[in-house]
């Protein structure tokens, strides 16, 4: 079996299978990354699957301003705080008296009219008082609506030209067009927030050229030229250093999904880190994981670990693997926390309710790292077991392993 890894990075959503690892003998010493000028991912082992869902660079928004001409005519009438209490109670002292009023009228008695008209006159009063207010409110906002449609409709152009200076800067980052970006976003008169992902996408685009062709080897001319673009297209000094993050990020899960972390690979990340001045804390999950990886080399179902477990074990049953467990329903609530146990039979969360399913009854794993939950899906009608564990990838990796194994009475072996 393979199991399946998701990870957002950057530049989109990856998701790719996992066969048994390689021993680092293995593994080729060619140092070419598994990152392509776009920031694609450039398979060099023939097996595995790989899919990516690269989100478009594309244009920003401009924020929609809210209108006053929205509101509901209760709303208006029930929005004024007081005064509203004032016009309701107008209203409810209004439609007694009418009720009154009416029933004096229908019993022939003409003084009735009169606590009929005034009744009329209290429940019409605020109605008519708050529609005038209303037809403020839109006079108003019409009196608004054209400067600010005209507002709008110069960001859009400003956001619009702004966009293609960098598309022109993605294709080619030269003085004169980083130049032209820098005026066009000194233009801008929308918030940092709308357009930093544009910018961010540009300098990350920028920075994939650059590796793919100087080299890791040239880090640190890479990050100066990522520094200049982010500069020019108006990032701040943390976004620009998260952009360098993200691409190192990037080229650091390629190499993980095509298998190729070895020494040769390795000290090329090295190099790129240290060019980019990235601290060997500033990735923790992305070294977490890439520890859990290395830990999987060599191991397969012929040589898979062995452990003491706190449960009964049945008649050739051992223990493979265990490790906490927070166990939660489909809809992401908490279900209880306890110790997960692999065992060459079955997979078991010992909680007040255990919950076990056999090996033969697993149809897949899959870790999605963002969210650090390991799913274990079972054949229906039975639900699937959605975990959080310590180390996801190892688990995962153990779990989807010993799903392959036979297990045969000695006679027939």
């Amino acid at each position: 079996m393979t199991f399946y890894v998701e990870k957002s990075l950057a530049h989109g959503r990856v998701r790719f299978g996992v066969s048994p690892r390689h021993s680092l003998e293995e593994i080729d010493g060619d140092a070419a990354l598994s990152t392509g000028q776009s920031g694609e991912f450039l398979r060099h082992r023939t097996r595995g699957f790989f899919f990516a869902d690269t989100r478009e660079i594309g244009s920003p928004a401009v924020p929609q301003a809210s209108s006053l001409a929205r509101t509901t005519f209760r709303d208006s009438l029930g929005g004024e705080g007081s005064r509203s209490l004032a016009y309701y109670a107008l209203m409810g002292v209004g439609a007694i008296l009418f009720l009154l009023g009416a029933a004096v009228v229908s019993r022939g008695r003409a003084a009735g009219w009169f606590e009929v008209i005034i009744g009329l006159a209290m429940i019409v009063t605020p109605i008519v008082l708050t529609a005038q207010k209303r037809r403020q409110v839109r006079a108003e906002e019409e009196k608004i609506r054209g400067q600010r449609e005209e507002r709008e409709r110069r960001e859009r152009e400003m956001l619009d030209a702004y966009a293609r200076a960098l598309s022109a800067v993605r294709a080619n980052p030269s003085e004169e067009n980083l130049a032209a970006a820098l005026r066009e976003r000194q233009n801008l008169e929308v918030p940092y927030k709308v357009w930093l992902p544009l910018a961010k996408r540009t300098v990350l685009q920028i920075g994939f050229d650059a590796l793919s062709r100087l080299g890791p080897s040239q880090a640190g001319q890479i990050a100066d030229l990522m520094a200049h673009a982010a500069d020019k297209v108006g990032l701040e000094r943390a976004d620009t250093n998260d952009v360098k993050l993200d691409l190192y990020c990037v080229v650091l899960w390629h190499l993980l999904a095509d298998d190729r972390l070895g020494e040769a690979q390795a000290a090329q990340l090295e190099a790129l880190r240290s060019g980019f001045g990235i601290s060997e804390g500033s990735a923790p999950v992305e070294a977490q994981i890439a520890e859990e990886f290395h830990m999987l080399r060599g191991v397969d179902r012929e040589s898979l670990p062995r452990k003491q477990c706190e449960i009964k074990l049945a008649f050739h049953e051992y223990c493979i693997h265990s490790t906490k467990a927070t166990l939660f329903n489909e809809k992401g609530m908490e279900r209880g926390t306890g110790q997960l146990y692999l065992t060459n039979k079955r997979v078991l969360v010992a909680l007040k309710k255990p919950a076990e399913v056999e090996l033969s009854q697993i149809d897949d794993v899959e870790v999605n790292v963002d969210t650090n939950r390991l799913t274990i899906g079972i054949a229906r009608p039975s639900k699937p077991m959605i975990m959080a564990v310590e180390q996801p990838i190892y688990t995962a990796a153990l779990v989807d392993i010993a799903t392959t194994m036979v297990e045969r009475p000695r006679g027939l072996a």
